[in-house]
């Protein structure tokens, strides 16, 4: 199997991190270099997609459309599975077993998130293990943000390519492992416990790794915001879905 990690060419400290990362773990990888707002948006307007009445920054246009541009590379050269990462993470156990054959993956699993993100998550009951590791692989029944590592087979870069062309363009990470998740055309899978993990959720207190596109998004969240009922509403059902996943979801730990 193949791994490619998305990274702006400038990003040195980005880069030596990952190199670091990677060769620690005696994996091989590819680095395909990420978008900027500029090329994003010419890249975005020759694809079938609506560009209309969206409101992405110039950051998260690029960021998505990097994203794209490796799903397709795979259609075009054919690629059977490829492990995408973005260039902050880092490995766990278990990572050069994973990420150097393919042999692992059930020929239905096409996509597999194995980043951990949200701390719970909702999952289906029924486990199926990881031979030789002690981890497994379950499917997702709810969001679970963040597009820092995930695997996908031929059939499911196309499947995200379909579905890009036919909804509203969101942040990247909403649409694939929420909105994707909900529409139910194609199950995702996630693995537990989580084989990478972002470092700005590593070391919170002192990033070493800062990233521009999240104080972009909040700058957009928050001129977006509305007032009044709606702000109520929202609020309300963001502490059911809180509440909900206390009592029903499952625990996703990086390890």
């Amino acid at each position: 199997m193949k791994s490619i990690v998305i990274s702006l060419k400038s990003a040195i400290d980005r880069r030596q991190h990952i190199t670091q990362e990677f060769q620690n773990h005696h994996i091989d990888f590819e680095f395909f270099d990420a978008l900027t707002p500029d090329i994003a948006a010419s890249y975005a307007k020759n694809l079938p997609i609506n560009l209309k009445n969206s409101s992405l920054t110039g950051g998260e246009l690029a960021c998505m459309m990097s994203h794209v541009s490796v799903w397709q590379k795979m259609i075009d050269e054919q690629i059977p599975y490829l492990a995408i990462f973005e260039d902050d993470v880092y490995l766990g156990e278990d990572a050069e077993f994973l990420l150097n054959s393919s042999d692992w993956i059930n020929p239905e699993w096409h996509i597999v998130k194995i980043e951990a993100f949200t701390k719970k998550v909702f999952v289906s009951s029924n486990m199926y293990p990881i031979e030789s590791t002690n981890r497994y692989i379950t499917q997702l029944k709810g969001e679970n943000l963040g597009t820092a590592g995930y695997i996908l087979s031929l059939q499911g870069a196309q499947k995200y390519l379909d579905y890009l062309a036919h909804h509203q363009l969101r942040p990247l990470d909403e649409l694939m492992f929420d909105d994707f998740i909900a529409c139910g055309s194609e199950p995702v899978y996630q693995m537990m416990p989580a084989l990478c993990l972002q470092e700005m959720l590593l070391n919170k207190e002192t990033p070493a790794l800062p990233s521009a596109l999240i104080k972009e998004r909040k700058d957009r969240m928050h001129s977006e915001k509305k007032t009044g009922l709606y702000k109520v509403k929202r609020e309300t059902s963001r502490l059911m879905r809180q509440a909900k996943k206390t009592l029903f979801a499952k625990e996703l730990i990086f390890k």
